[in-house]
């Protein structure tokens, strides 16, 4: 056990012989340090499998959201991306994987996964395509696409209702609408942490994201808060 004096933390041999052990660089010399190793890679094994749980869970979200807007010509990468991170608003998901891009929220990670994770499963091949002056992506039905039902079944049947509704209301909606709302959003959820929510502070924050989100004027961000709020995707208790 580490010693306290002189305001400084000491540890003995036997304090580093067991951080060894724990590491594995050692082996375990008793019954109790075999336990507490085999707690430590449990509850390691745990966080790998929740890591690894998470992710597939995000990826049959994914897979919904893909099978309802495919079609639709405002349908591509970005909106795709934004409309992941409203739904998982909406459904109570952990959302500080997100991190701040010109676009809005955007997890690097999973958006640079999730076209070989819905290969794999046989759910969607991804084409680029050409759509006037623009290079689009499409995501285009493989055999195994209806099996992502049953897990979105046994994850999402209680916030279904909740992302059908995000789905629908947006579906017709343009990339960049889609973006600014997601970002308003984020916004809040920032301030609301720190219960700073005016509008003043609503400005700077959304003004501080990126140097691209100067393009959106306050009355745009101003009509996208009152429209989310509207449709009930802010908290209740916020207002500017």
């Amino acid at each position: 056990m580490p010693l306290i004096e002189n305001n400084k933390v000491e540890f003995s041999m036997d304090d580093f012989e067991k951080g060894l052990m724990l590491l594995g660089l050692i082996s375990p010399k008793s019954i109790e340090e075999i336990q507490e190793k085999e707690e430590l890679d449990d509850y390691e094994r745990s966080l790998v499998k929740n890591k690894s749980t998470t992710y597939f869970k995000r990826a049959v979200l994914g897979a919904e959201i893909v099978t309802k807007l495919k079609n639709e010509n405002t349908f591509g990468r970005i909106k795709f991306q934004k409309l992941v991170f409203l739904c998982e608003h909406i459904s109570n998901m952990e959302l500080s994987r997100y991190v701040k891009q010109a676009a809005g929220p955007f997890d690097n990670k999973f958006m640079h996964s999730i076209d070989k994770e819905f290969k794999k499963q046989k759910w969607f091949d991804v084409k680029t395509v050409k759509s006037g002056d623009y290079t689009v992506k499409r995501y285009v039905p493989m055999e195994n696409v209806e099996s992502y039902n049953k897990y979105y079944k046994n994850y999402f049947s209680a916030y279904d209702e909740h992302i059908q509704f995000i789905i629908e209301l947006f579906r017709h909606r343009k990339t960049e609408e889609t973006e600014l709302a997601a970002t308003v959003l984020a916004c809040v959820l920032e301030l609301k942490e720190s219960d700073k929510i005016d509008r003043s502070n609503l400005m700077q924050v959304f003004y501080n994201w990126h140097d691209k989100k100067k393009r959106f004027t306050e009355l745009q961000i101003l009509t996208s808060f009152n429209w989310l709020k509207e449709k009930g995707l802010l908290p209740n208790d916020v207002n500017l």
